[in-house]
């Protein structure tokens, strides 16, 4: 029989113990979710960490309850006591579902006979499932399969099988819970949610698998399990598979035949804790205490068994504990909401550079916005999917791929780029990507651009022939030339183009001799977050001065200018200092890196201290030096945009750049700064000497700076800004298909 189920109301339980920070992420994923009508209901045990905190901060969002033990099954009653929805669903504190979820789970509530759904489960890598279809014994014992959906021919009451769900992807209809009394709370962790599957199929009911309705889970330390994820005391999962099959096996099975399929469980335990101790992911201590337990864990379960009756909740007792309907906000409706695919071979937490940053400021800017984001990266040892600030991150390992014979792009090149279109297919067959953003950086996106089958957008930053230009290193390499080439192939491949600067429009131009088509061109100028403490902290101490550079320490940023010029400015300035922050291993061509040989020569080492490379630093340690220092300077030899000195600008500071490229489109010479022609120590002494002779001029200029990043840069600006690009690149075409560009 088959009924409507699209307006059904959902409630979601999660069950948190100490997993604060997890339990974020869980509510940041459901706060993505495609559904409408649901509700979230979470139930904290008796945690010790700031899990209340998190929970204060969703007041009146968020229904909340405590369970006064630590008892899966008892948290799992609450919590459907509290809710008012139609299905309860159940996620775990250290998952987080995929945006469909829940529309998938509803679909399949429109057979009347369905009591419960799930769907399936990646497991802590996010891109191997750990379940896709269960089936269950009446010992306990799951069998996972990948092939055959158990749900038309697993659901006989009494059978030696039933189809089964795992709790952290499980629902049922509320009022079914409720008419079997609940969960059994003798079930405190381990076959709580199988036991209910059971006690359902056994009442006539049909439990359902899906294909399609995902949840990733981190499967994180808890009480019983390691951060390596193995189950070190296995007390009480002897207990309950004790217990569940003496409740279940009756009527299915003999006793004995519960009697063999228990002690086979106990082999299985064994042959795991051998492969284990083999492994040295458990000990010999680990095994000895399992063997003591055993005995007692079966005795436990029977004592439980023969006490009974089960211990489950009245129908009084959850309609006496039922809160009013309390739907979720949620920030854009699923018809708003785009799917976005961010490349970049840099993304937190490795160290970022320029492309890095923008990428992580826009996509987690435009993930709060309400939008399914992802960001396609480099990935080590592994593929991995996670949700890190709202955005879905897949962290890809190149594979070895063949590339077109019409493509001469370096091995390296073509594997990466080849590799995220195979992880961008998979992710476009679970959910439709509307808009495909790829910088022009080493042609990261040229498979995707090859491959005609999406509206692809081309971010434009510095070019590789400016580099090959600015960089001694670069010049006439051969390599640099197949790059610059396959760079030049995504601009005529594009969708669109979309540049940081009007100043990196003209830079391709020049450097490739191309025209880019301006009816396919849009201009975004940087915006990042506003990452100053409020109040500002207070000015430095003792009439010191610090000068700040931040960036790679390489020719490009000029900083053989700023190192040439340090002396003179410290042997005017006794109260300066000059820090660098940045990369500094990159080595040039007289064989040795920046740091080294200036540390190594005389200038370096009578000042001593006065001058401080600090490497890379994390982004706190670098909004501290922003707070800290006096001016921040970047005599750079170009830039598309110049985004240090904006991120200065955030902290209200004064800025020197290099009067080249994007540069000038941030820093106002005169009113927030000063701009120095590239490569000119004597013009770029000058103009630190101005700011360090004048307090006041630095305290003019910074306050300018700050006006101008309000005004002009905010990260909100340029997520609106991205938002109505992508609106009108997603909707130019039908799904699916990409625009054809005309050649350049």
């Amino acid at each position: 029989m088959a009924s409507n189920a699209g307006d059904r109301r959902v409630s979601v339980v999660v069950n948190t113990y100490n997993r604060a920070d997890s339990l974020k992420l869980t509510l940041t994923g459901l706060s993505q979710l495609d559904y409408a009508a649901f509700e979230i209901v979470v139930v904290n045990g008796p945690s010790e960490d700031h899990t209340e905190a998190v929970l204060d901060s969703y007041a009146g969002r968020v229904k909340t309850a405590r369970c006064p033990e630590l008892n899966l099954s008892m948290s799992r009653n609450i919590g459907i006591a509290l809710a008012a929805g139609d299905i309860v669903a159940f996620i775990d504190d250290d998952a987080y579902p995929d945006p469909a979820w829940l529309d998938r789970l509803v679909e399949v509530y429109a057979d009347d006979d369905v009591a419960g759904a799930g769907g399936p489960v990646y497991d802590h890598t996010g891109t191997t499932l750990q379940t896709r279809y269960l089936q269950s014994d009446r010992i306990g014992r799951t069998t996972l399969t990948f092939d055959n959906n158990p749900t038309g021919w697993l659901n006989m009451p009494a059978g030696a099988t039933f189809s089964s769900l795992l709790g952290t992807n499980s629902s049922f209809r509320r009022n079914r819970l409720i008419d079997i009394g609940g969960f059994d709370e003798e079930f405190e962790y381990y076959l709580d949610e199988t036991d209910v599957c059971a006690r359902m199929v056994d009442a006539g009911y049909v439990i359902g698998q899906l294909d399609d309705g995902f949840v990733y889970h981190k499967f994180l330390a808890n009480h019983v399990r390691g951060e390596n994820r193995i189950v070190r005391d296995r007390y009480v999962v002897m207990k309950n598979a004790s217990y569940f099959a003496l409740k279940n096996a009756a009527g299915a099975s003999s006793f004995y035949s519960a009697c063999v399929g228990l002690a086979e469980f106990v082999d299985a335990q064994r042959h795991d804790f051998a492969r284990d101790i083999d492994l040295g992911l458990l000990t010999q201590k680990d095994l000895d205490k399992f063997e003591v337990d055993m005995p007692a864990a079966f005795d436990a379960g029977l004592d439980h068994f023969l006490a009974g009756p089960p211990k489950t909740r009245a129908k009084s007792w959850f309609d006496g504990r039922q809160e009013p309907w309390l739907p979720f906000p949620t920030p854009r409706r699923k018809e708003d909401r785009l799917h976005v695919c961010l490349f970049s071979q840099d993304y937190p937490p490795r160290p970022i550079g320029g492309i890095g940053r923008h990428v992580h400021a826009l996509a987690t800017g435009l993930a709060a916005a309400g939008h399914v984001v992802r960001v396609l990266t480099r990935g080590e040892l592994h593929d991995r999917v996670d949700l890190d600030d709202g955005v879905w991150v897949h962290r890809v390992v190149p594979r070895r791929h063949r590339p077109p014979e019409s493509v001469g792009a370096p091995a390296p090149l073509w594997d990466y780029a080849a590799s995220l279109l195979d992880e961008l297919r998979r992710i476009h067959g679970q959910r439709p990507v509307d808009v495909v953003h790829v910088p022009n950086w080493d042609a990261e996106g040229l498979a995707v651009l090859l491959d005609g089958s999406f509206r692809c957008v081309v971010g434009l930053y510095t070019p590789m022939r400016t580099l090959q230009r600015i960089d001694e290193r670069l010049a006439g390499a051969g390599v640099a030339d197949e790059i610059a080439s396959c760079e030049r192939r995504c601009y005529q491949l594009a969708t669109a183009l979309v540049a940081d600067s009007d100043a990196v429009v003209t830079e391709i131009e020049s450097a490739y001799d191309v025209r880019l088509p301006v009816e396919r061109l849009e201009v975004i100028p940087l915006g990042v977050p506003d990452r100053r403490p409020v109040p500002p902290g207070p000015s430095r101490p003792g009439g010191k001065i610090m000068i700040l550079f931040v960036g790679r320490l390489e020719r490009r940023k000029g900083v053989d200018t700023l190192l040439a010029c340090a002396p003179l400015i410290l042997d005017r300035f006794a109260e300066a200092q000059l820090v660098l922050a940045g990369r500094d291993d990159l080595v040039g061509v007289e064989g040795a890196t920046y740091r080294e040989r200036f540390e190594s020569s005389p200038e370096g080492r009578r000042l001593g201290d006065r001058v401080t490379f600090l490497g890379h630093v994390t982004d706190d340690r670098l909004s501290e030096l922003y707070a800290e220092c006096d001016l921040v300077v970047a005599p750079s030899r170009f830039e598309s945009f110049g985004l240090t000195l904006l991120e200065a600008m955030v902290f209200a500071k004064p800025v020197i750049g290099g009067n080249v490229g994007g540069v000038r489109e941030v820093v106002r010479s005169g009113e927030n700064g000063l701009l120095v022609t590239p490569g000119d120590v004597d013009e770029l002494g000058s103009a630190l000497a101005s700011l360090c002779a004048s307090p006041e001029l630095r305290a003019r200029f910074g306050a300018r700076s700050r006006q101008i990043y309000e005004a002009e840069f905010s990260l909100a600006q340029m997520v609106q800004r991205t938002n109505e690009f992508y609106d009108r690149i997603a909707h130019r075409r039908t799904a699916g298909a990409a625009a054809v560009p005309a050649a350049l």
